[in-house]
């Protein structure tokens, strides 16, 4: 039977493959893979944790429940993430094939951790400080056998928390590990530094080319691996990603503007007392919370604020998405009222003081100069590429969207997955 290795490199993109054709790994596996020439089509919000929880279940957010990557905590700075495989309201790739009598392996894979059915398991989680122990948040979310056979303490030492590209250096070490010494069926890798580059310095420059270089060396390192294990033959390698990267110029606080009209209260130190309505950053758009959405009154005052924000062209609010359209026109649903669709070049933060418009500064990936977050029909989209058993070599696809994924891989293993909403893509498939 074959395997199936699932490599996500983060924020990589249909704008890419020019590049990636240059190098040794990808360029090795562009010559004869079957690939979207367009991207895949991501989903609303184009953000890391909700593309993933789509890519491993083959559902929209408005299913799966992984609506943004964080846990809403209106006031709190440094709140969780969704890192939990019990947030997950679907099935993924992963439960079917434990069930189908596959050995498992998740190394990174956002909305993972926890997961019962993953046989080796490193989480994508991390501690709040660089020089923080992480041994204590690891053993939240990781295998046993993991925290106990020796792969953590391999490598804990490259952790720096969630700094880059020490986390990416420690996941595909541990994913090789696991390839040689335990020969999983199916293992779903995913790196980051490349979208923490893209943040930081821009869309496109030679900074992120470097980190392009540094994921064509971990997938060379995967397959290497692969190779010593002896199941290289028999693998059929994948490369996605989860949305592209558009340009940021300014950052809009609509919560300061809800302060204003007194929907949040604060004390003389600006310290948040309490909230009608918040406004949650999905970097470039936001969600819109009511505290109580059965107040009509209430929602008529808040409607009329964020319609007003749509009116001011400084603002840079390209649209206003209620609930039902979100759920009707894009298939996202969760703890919110509404969705701010940033212009072209404005992004969005949760800041309730201070001034309406800021710049960004680089200091979280929501101030960053390039971000995601909007609409999927917006920007550069999702790589999809794969070589293998199981691949029809040299086919070339248009754009399908990311539901797509996890039928596919399910049907390359020899199950199907009946909760998906997407379809397995039959024509790059054997």
């Amino acid at each position: 039977m074959s395997k199936l290795l699932v490599l996500s490199v983060d924020s990589l993109f249909d704008e890419d493959m020019d590049f990636l054709r240059t190098l040794p790994n990808f360029g090795r596996l562009l010559r004869s893979a079957a690939y979207s020439r367009d991207g895949m089509r991501s989903v609303y919000p184009s953000f890391t944790y909700p593309a993933h929880a789509t890519i491993i279940t083959g559902t929209y957010p408005i299913t799966h429940g992984v609506y943004h990557n964080e846990l809403l905590d209106p006031g709190c700075k440094r709140t969780d993430w969704y890192w939990y495989h019990r947030y997950l309201k679907a099935e993924t790739v992963i439960d079917a094939a434990k069930r189908a009598g596959l050995v498992t392996a998740v190394v990174g894979w956002p909305c993972m951790a926890g997961c019962p059915n993953a046989d080796y398991l490193v989480p994508e989680i991390w501690t709040g400080q660089a020089d923080e122990d992480p041994h204590a948040i690891f053993a939240t979310g990781a295998s046993e056998n993991i925290m106990r056979d020796g792969i953590f303490e391999r490598h804990c030492h490259k952790l720096r928390g969630v700094h880059q590209p020490f986390l990416d250096e420690f996941m595909v070490s541990c994913a090789c590990d696991v390839l040689r010494l335990h020969k999983p069926d199916v293992l779903f890798i995913h790196t980051t530094h490349l979208d923490h580059v893209r943040h930081h310095t821009g869309v496109h420059n030679s900074s992120v080319e470097q980190a392009i270089i540094a994921n064509d060396s971990w997938l060379g390192r995967l397959m290497e691996a692969s190779q010593e294990a002896g199941t290289y033959d028999e693998t059929n390698f994948v490369v996605v990603s989860d949305h592209g990267h558009m340009a940021v110029r300014q950052i809009f606080n609509p919560n300061v503007v809800f302060s204003r009209e007194g929907l949040i209260e604060t004390d003389g130190s600006g310290r948040l007392l309490s909230w009608q309505a918040w406004s949650n950053s999905c970097a470039l758009s936001a969600q819109v919370v009511l505290k109580d959405p059965t107040d009509a009154a209430l929602r008529e005052k808040v409607e009329k604020i964020i319609y007003a924000m749509r009116a001011r062209p400084e603002c840079g609010v390209e649209s206003v998405f209620t609930k039902e359209e979100c759920a009707r026109e894009w298939r996202v649903a969760g703890q919110f009222d509404y969705m701010l669709e940033g212009r072209d070049g404005t992004g969005f933060w949760n800041a309730w003081t201070g001034p309406e418009i800021i710049l960004p500064d680089n200091s979280d990936y929501k101030f960053s100069v390039a971000s995601h977050g909007h609409i999927p029909t917006k920007g550069p989209q999702p790589v999809f590429m794969m070589i293998g058993p199981n691949v029809r070599e040299g086919t070339v696809i248009s754009r399908r969207p990311l539901v797509d994924e996890a039928p596919t891989f399910a049907r390359m293993l020899g199950f199907d997955m009946p909760q998906a909403e997407g379809k397995p893509i039959m024509e790059m498939i054997k």
